[in-house]
């Protein structure tokens, strides 16, 4: 089984509202307070996204399998990965057609092709038996940011550090991984309508 994993340096944000005035409780009508605190999250979550678009300058993940696809069009894609190298951020992505499986390695910032392989599929993998076993549904999936936030509302903390875009019989969903001291979260996201399918915390 190939490795299906997407790293990328995203944090998860940990919001937190304090009011405090000396040793005396101030005390807001529920209508203000629910205002400011909308107001707060929705900066916060603006300052978010734009740090991230900063921090991690990469092509989306559509473009990069658009790239493939243009390089191998007659083949299905089987996994999708964001990683770091010693030249910086790779997009990997693997796929097969009825006989062979094809590796691309991609820069994630300038589009160039860094690697292109291919090798010849294990006789039991072969006549279209891993294509139709390992096919990702690829059409109208959200996309990392989006999955990003959508992880974010849910666990409200931790740093991510791994992606996997995988199936599970038809279902093709992300699977965000991130950390908060000694904690580790694992979510599960439809990649295609953005549900949360799964959320497992381990201290």
């Amino acid at each position: 089984m190939m490795k299906k994993t997407l790293l990328a340096g995203i944090t998860f944000v940990l919001l937190g509202v304090m009011v405090g005035c000396g040793n005396k409780t101030v005390q807001q009508p529920a209508s203000e307070s629910k205002n400011k605190t909308t107001n707060v999250s929705t900066t916060d979550s603006q300052v978010s996204e734009k740090t991230k678009v900063e921090k991690v300058k990469t092509i989306d993940v559509s473009d990069a399998i658009k790239i493939y696809q243009e390089k191998h069009p007659k083949t299905d894609i089987t996994s999708v990965e964001l990683e770091s190298e010693r030249s910086g951020l790779v997009y990997k992505i693997e796929g097969v057609d009825d006989e062979t499986e094809y590796d691309l390695t991609i820069n994630a910032s300038s589009k160039e092709i860094l690697r292109d392989k291919s090798e010849k599929l294990d006789k039991e993998d072969r006549a279209g038996v891993k294509r139709k076993q390992d096919k990702l549904d690829l059409k109208d999936i959200i996309s990392i940011d989006e999955a990003t936030i959508i992880a974010e509302k849910e666990t409200g903390f931790g740093t991510a550090q791994e992606w996997s875009l995988d199936k599970d019989l038809s279902t093709t969903y992300w699977e965000v991984k991130g950390v908060e001291g000694r904690k580790e979260a694992q979510i599960k996201i439809d990649a295609k309508s953005g549900k949360v399918l799964e959320f497992e915390l381990d201290d």
